[in-house]
């Protein structure tokens, strides 16, 4: 496994350039003259990458190391941002995200298999996971609405290259440790045996659908606040950021509740609250009474992703094949989810994914809830 503090600068960074593109969309839309599905498809195509890329990369991080595996996606991240930095249309921009999808992938499953390794049990790795990736996030989401305000939308992807430079310096550098591989499965904390294939499939379903609701925050609310509030890149990036302060402040305590009370239960009462606040957002007359909406939606999507992961890490048995179903379902939801929410609000305006969204997510608490008093 890579250094605990290397893998977490590897989750870091990666996220930094997944969420650095976010604040950017409106422009990117308006300098390219794209529609609403379009601006969608910069994510899914980019998710797509990740997608078509996740089970190389859980089978090359069991058989060659997270260290090779963390140096190979740094390097095709550089390809990537360089391509899309240098795009004049969309017939060129769609597949460099892609490329860049392909290299965030790679990253992640070497980053993440690594935090497992040495964090095991309990929620840890995924708690430290959302934390890497919420700091990293928020990071990006600041200094790219920033850039892509005062320097213009293509330096967001020029300093993603520089940012892809330097983890591939650190991956050449980084010395890999050996860990004792500890199995993450078996009972669970009502003493309950191992999960069935079912019990892992219904985990893989419940971690797609928290991911497809992260087309809200990649799209949604980017799109909602330019039209209905007139928002900048910069204020963009700065709703965005709060939205992801809030994702990185309620990791730690949803961390705890996964330990206490078991993860059905968080992921539960994540479905819940992101549901709520979907629901609540298009009511929303101002950016500051919008606040309160997306702050729920994020308190419930990091229930969700960490809670979820954490069932599929303890019941696929914790090596690189179940790091692979977290991010396979992950991206398989980020691929569907922005390109379901362009559509939609092509057709219905950029309130409906919302309202959709909501009423899955409510529907999916109910059925958790239901699930777990049958037991």
């Amino acid at each position: 496994a890579l250094p605990l503090p290397f893998a977490v600068l590897i989750l870091f960074f990666a996220y930094w350039c997944v969420d650095f593109v976010s604040p950017t969309v409106p422009t990117i839309r308006d300098s390219l003259n794209l529609s609403a599905t379009t601006a969608g498809l910069i994510f899914s195509v980019f998710f797509g990458g990740r997608l078509l890329t996740n089970l190389p990369a859980a089978w090359l991080v069991d058989r060659s190391g997270p260290r090779l595996t963390a140096g190979l996606g740094a390097a095709i991240l550089l390809a990537g941002s360089v391509l899309v930095a240098v795009a004049q249309t969309e017939a060129t921009l769609l597949p460099a995200r892609g490329v860049q999808g392909a290299g965030v992938a790679l990253l992640a499953t070497a980053g993440l298999l690594s935090v497992l390794r040495v964090l095991p049990g309990g929620g840890a790795a995924m708690t430290t996971f959302n934390l890497s990736i919420g700091a990293g996030g928020s990071a990006g989401l600041l200094l790219g609405g920033f850039l892509s305000s005062t320097v213009g939308w293509r330096a967001v992807f020029w300093v993603s290259a520089g940012i892809s430079a330097i983890l591939l310096l650190l991956a050449i550098l980084a010395r890999s440790q050996e860990v004792e591989v500890r199995a993450v499965g078996g009972a669970d904390r009502d003493g309950a045996p191992a999960a069935t294939r079912g019990a892992l499939w219904l985990a893989i379903g419940a971690n797609f659908v928290v991911f497809i609701n992260y087309a809200i925050w990649v799209l949604g609310i980017p799109l909602l606040s330019a039209e209905k509030f007139g928002l900048n890149a910069t204020d963009v990036g700065l709703v965005l950021l709060f939205v992801n302060l809030v994702h990185l402040g309620a990791a730690l305590p949803f961390g705890r509740v996964i330990s206490l009370a078991g993860a059905p239960i968080a992921l539960a009462i994540g479905f819940g609250l992101a549901g709520l606040g979907l629901m609540l957002a298009p009511m929303a007359d101002s950016p500051w009474v919008f606040a309160g909406p997306v702050a729920l939606y994020a308190m419930g999507q990091v229930a969700g992703n960490s809670s979820a992961g954490d069932l599929i890490l303890r019941k696929g048995g914790g090596g690189g094949k179940a790091v692979g179903a977290v991010r396979l379902s992950s991206d398989i939801g980020m691929v569907v989810g922005p390109a379901a929410a362009g559509v939609i609000a092509d057709v219905a305006g950029v309130e409906a994914p919302f309202w959709g969204l909501g009423a899955l997510s409510i529907a999916c608490a109910g059925a958790v809830g239901a699930s777990r008093m049958r037991r």
